[in-house]
């Protein structure tokens, strides 16, 4: 839902999008071409999401794109549960590097076990906790705000 509601935003104010997923390893997949690449996102949002967090791979993939001419102005959001170790240094600096062109990095935390020393580095972080029964309701009102 939430990866179809922000395409819905990128197709509106017509920027690209790029989704890279990510456990043990990465998958990409470019979202510019809606019409054309509708199956693979479904295929793609079907696969399982679980198993171990190794976010490092897709951090610099992220800011790899960062650096082609259609995502030097674009934002990352990362959704994971943030069980997970500090990214590298190399990596560090590339996001430090990429702020300061004004890139916002944003996360979105699932569940409530999360590395507070890996989100402290986002301009934004929002939080879903399944087990809290208002946990939609602030994830909403946090993003409205916005």
């Amino acid at each position: 839902t939430l990866c179809f509601a922000i395409l819905k935003i990128a197709i509106r104010e017509n920027r690209k999008c790029f989704l890279i997923s990510f456990s043990t390893g990465i998958e990409t997949l470019d979202l510019t071409d809606l019409k054309n690449s509708l199956e693979k996102i479904i295929s793609f949002l079907s696969m399982s999401f679980h198993g171990g967090t190794d976010a490092s791979p897709a951090m610099h993939e992220a800011l790899r794109q960062l650096q082609s001419n259609d995502y030097k102005k674009a934002d990352v959001l990362m959704i994971s549960d943030f069980v997970m170790p500090a990214f590298d240094k190399q990596a560090q600096e590339k996001i430090k590097s990429a702020k300061e062109n004004k890139t916002k990095f944003h996360s979105l935390v699932i569940g409530s076990s999360q590395n507070q020393n890996v989100i402290a580095g986002f301009d934004n972080n929002w939080f879903y906790n399944p087990d809290r029964q208002d946990s939609v309701l602030t994830l909403v009102k946090n993003l409205h705000e916005l």
